[in-house]
């Protein structure tokens, strides 16, 4: 092949060179132009409605922590708990696990308060966030032979969630009001599983390992009081008690009694990370909750006022009597009812 020929085709393979460069070139323009379309649209959508960004999800759990200091009465070991598993789960970029917590004990000692802090705390909305989802065991889940046609309804609400955002909260309340059986289908999103498959038969796969599950129960509260009760009888200080004194006697009570943990596979199968007890609440506590709640309503209230409050409030279990049976449950009631009577005698005199 003489000279010519050779400049020829080298021409021919530069210019090819060249139009393979200009195409990808102009797929690398569009590729870009169509990224900053999507970011705009993107932007738009997230100041008109809610995202999955650091503006709408942005933890404080110091601000959690300063509040439930100061209006966490007599819970000194939820407090620690909850906590430093929020810590330790929010301080991973890659946790190995949802994180799971459930909380337990009487009524009235702060449950339901706790999770609408962490979530006021989580999210900018709060418990508003499209992203925190509440579920309550009677209302939602009433019929034990709807049991199925729940499990799936619970799955796809998770599943939707989470395709939305990894950073989703869902709480469960009165959990010992939901149908046996139930709570199962959460195993597979709080496993140590990376992904799981959005749908039966597309390969698209979300992370679960960023959410959080929260679970509220009265049970174990009967055991939880009894063990404190003893602690108490060998002398030893509430502020001192531990969570080993109560984790797996709290476990194995939700276990056995019935209600959506009844020998359920979340606790058979390890994946709950933290069992919470809340403790039964002495006069102490039940004062400060009183006080809280005439202040909340602008009041100052008197001792006068603070003991009519605690008339109200029963206490056992007999014979020493000094845990209140429903905590400060109720007592917001009979404040308003107390500062309304005292407004109207003062309008008689």
């Amino acid at each position: 092949m003489n000279l010519t020929g050779i400049s020829s085709i080298l021409i021919v393979i530069s210019l090819l060179i060249t139009c393979i460069k200009c195409e990808f070139s102009f797929m690398s323009m569009l590729s870009s132009g169509v990224d900053k379309v999507s970011n705009t649209i993107r932007n738009i959508q997230c100041n008109f409605g809610e995202c999955c960004t650091s503006e709408y999800i942005s933890p404080d759990i110091d601000k959690l922590d300063d509040i439930l200091n100061k209006e966490f009465y007599g819970q000194e070991i939820a407090h620690r708990v909850i906590i430093n598993a929020l810590r330790g789960h929010l301080t991973s970029a890659n946790p190995p696990k949802a994180l799971s917590m459930s909380f337990h004990g009487p009524p009235g000692t702060g449950k339901t308060y706790t999770s609408q802090l962490i979530a006021k705390f989580f999210y900018k909305k709060g418990d508003q966030s499209n992203f925190y989802h509440f579920f309550n065991g009677r209302n939602d889940f009433p019929l034990q032979e709807k049991v199925n046609e729940y499990k799936e309804e619970l799955y796809n609400i998770i599943i939707n969630s989470l395709q939305k955002c990894e950073r989703s909260m869902f709480v469960f309340d009165e959990v010992d009001k939901m149908p046996e059986g139930l709570l199962n289908v959460l195993v597979p999103f709080l496993d140590y599983n990376t992904w799981i498959k959005s749908w039966r038969f597309t390969s698209t796969s979300i992370n679960t390992r960023k959410a959080i599950y929260i679970f509220l129960s009265n049970t174990g509260s009967s055991r939880i009081i009894q063990r404190l009760l003893t602690l108490w009888e060998e002398g030893k200080q509430r502020k001192t008690t531990k969570l080993q004194d109560f984790e797996n006697l709290i476990s194995v009570g939700a276990f056995n009694e019935k209600g959506g943990f009844y020998h359920s596979d979340t606790i058979d199968s390890s994946v709950i990370d933290h069992y919470v007890p809340f403790l039964p609440l002495e006069e102490v506590h039940v004062k400060k909750c009183l006080k809280k709640a005439f202040i909340n309503r602008g009041v100052h209230p008197t001792n006068e006022m603070i003991e009519e409050g605690l008339s109200y409030v029963i206490f056992g279990p007999p014979p020493h009597n000094i845990y209140a049976t429903t905590g400060c449950k109720r007592l917001e009631q009979k404040v308003a009812a107390i500062i309304y009577a005292n407004k109207k005698h003062r309008i008689e005199l």
